[in-house]
């Protein structure tokens, strides 16, 4: 009976291990995060992946401003350019470039100069595969 056992096992392991890797994970969605500062409030829309990606903020007042978007991920030191980003109506703002380098825990920075001054709105996503 054990020798079955140790038989079975590795098979079913190395047969989920193939469907999994077949499979895959799920493909991350949009995301939708919040942050506020001193002046304004945001919410950030993106699909958070590593490469080319529209990163889009709604700025709350909407009030005219740059925008401008950049990334860090802390743990590891590395930090992004930061994106400029266009106006796409009263309080819409839209970036076009690449945001992640990699996978893992980031924290987006939006950078908002306006008529009250410039602050960084901080917020953390998960970027997966």
């Amino acid at each position: 009976m054990r020798r079955r056992l140790y038989i079975v096992l590795p098979v079913l392991l190395i047969a989920a291990g193939i469907a999994w890797i077949l499979h895959g994970s799920p493909a991350p969605g949009p995301a939708e995060l919040r942050g506020r500062g001193s002046h304004h409030a945001v919410v950030v829309r993106l699909e958070p992946r590593p490469g080319p990606l529209d990163v889009r903020v709604e700025l709350h007042p909407a009030s005219p401003a740059e925008v401008s978007i950049f990334a860090v991920m802390p743990h590891m030191g590395h930090t992004t350019p930061e994106l400029q980003a266009r106006s796409d109506g009263p309080g819409r703002y839209v970036a076009r470039g690449e945001l992640f380098t990699m996978t893992g825990p980031w924290e987006i920075g939006i950078r908002v100069h306006g008529a009250s001054g410039t602050e960084v709105i901080k917020v953390n996503t998960l970027v997966a595969a």
